[in-house]
């Protein structure tokens, strides 16, 4: 792989992120980490798979006109993506700045992208604040990837929606009326009107369930649950 050095931005569970050129382009750089307490096959396995998936959904999303970063360079055997880097801030940390409209307004169009994710069968596993990003040129990019995957069973699009009203909820409570109204009438522009009822529906089911979803969500980081 051809870079231009590589500088780390942080590590997660998984992975280590880091900042670096690609081809002259600025790029991306996730790698994903082996643990010593999976079986060193299964860890081979686990890592190409993940990475494997990662990289598809988000060139198909791009193909269907998601602003999800561009695939640059995927290794599946070393667990490694490089991708476009998206100069901008993540909204956990700047939706506060923008004035209510502006929040609704946002909210609407990541909603509808959210909605052609689940039109074709896409969930995204981790769709909060911190993984959706205004970037300089005033356009929501939604990022990380890495839980993602491919179903038809609508309460993984619930846990989708589910996170994402908490991590606003948690953050911005006093937006939060405003951003999930904008978030259901962008949702609506891709979904038929009984669809949305039933995932409304299927959400207030999962916010029911919070303790189960979640530590749900916690196995599904290392996924281990399918050794």
């Amino acid at each position: 792989m051809a870079s231009g050095g590589l500088v780390e931005l942080t590590q997660g569970a998984e992975a280590k992120i880091y900042r670096t050129v690609f081809l002259g382009i600025p790029a991306v750089v996730k790698l994903r980490i082996s643990k010593p307490y999976r079986h060193p096959e299964y860890d081979r396995v686990f890592k190409y798979k993940r990475t494997f998936i990662e990289a598809r959904v988000m060139a198909h999303l791009r193909s269907l006109g998601v602003r999800a970063p561009s695939v640059l360079y995927v290794d599946p055997d070393a667990g490694l993506i490089v991708m476009e880097y998206i100069d901008g801030c993540r909204l956990s940390e700047c939706l506060s700045e923008m004035p209510v409209g502006r929040v609704a307004e946002i909210a609407l169009d990541i909603g509808r992208q959210t909605s052609i994710m689940h039109a074709n069968s896409i969930y995204h596993g981790d769709l909060t604040l911190a993984n959706t990003l205004m970037s300089s040129k005033d356009e929501v990019y939604i990022i990380d990837f890495g839980l993602s995957g491919y179903s038809r069973d609508v309460e993984e699009y619930a846990i989708d929606v589910h996170l994402l009203d908490r991590s606003v909820e948690l953050l911005y409570s006093e937006l939060k009326n405003a951003f999930m109204d904008g978030f259901w009438k962008g949702y609506s522009i891709n979904a038929s009107a009984n669809f949305v009822e039933k995932l409304k529906d299927k959400v207030r089911d999962v916010r029911l369930r919070g303790r189960y979803v979640e530590e749900r969500l916690r196995r599904r980081v290392s996924k281990d649950r399918y050794a």
